[in-house]
C-alpha cells in the first residue's frame, strides 16, 4: 500500500492521474454524462455523495 501511495505522490503519479482524467472524462461525458458534468469534478462528488445517501438536497423544478 506504501508503494501505491509513494507512486502517487511523485511527479510520474500526479502526470499519470491527470492524463487519465483528460481521458476518461470527455469519453464519460460522450457515453452519457449531462452536458454540464463535463469535467466538474465538484458536481461528480456531490452526485456521488448523494448517491451513497451522505447529503439530502430539495429537487427544485
Amino acid at each position: 500500500m506504501s508503494s501505491l501511495l509513494s507512486f502517487f505522490a511523485s511527479r510520474r503519479g500526479i502526470v499519470s492521474a491527470g492524463i487519465f482524467i483528460g481521458v476518461f472524462a470527455p469519453i464519460l461525458q460522450k457515453l452519457g454524462n449531462p452536458a454540464n458534468m463535463g469535467i466538474c469534478v465538484a458536481c461528480m462528488e456531490r452526485d456521488i455523495a448523494g448517491a451513497l445517501g451522505l447529503h439530502r438536497a430539495d429537487v427544485k423544478s
